[in-house]
């Protein structure tokens, strides 16, 4: 496989992140699709709608998903 460059970098998938917070919003999740170089940001609250698998935070708090 040739090496290419990258469609998106760390430094932009920063500086997104970055100016979202100065923006005003309280980033909870955000999504990188390196195919086309699309970073999107969801506010705290929101998730992907393509998330699957098991809650992260539930499963660092012990809870395995279980109420």
């Amino acid at each position: 496989m040739a090496n290419r460059p990258a469609k998106v970098t760390l430094t932009e998938i920063s500086r997104t992140l970055r100016g979202a917070a100065e923006a005003g919003f309280v980033i909870g999740a955000y999504t990188v699709n390196h195919e086309t170089g699309e970073v999107t940001v969801y506010r705290e609250g929101q998730t992907p709608v393509k998330s699957s698998g098991p809650n992260i935070d539930d499963m660092l708090r012990g809870r395995n998903g279980q109420t």
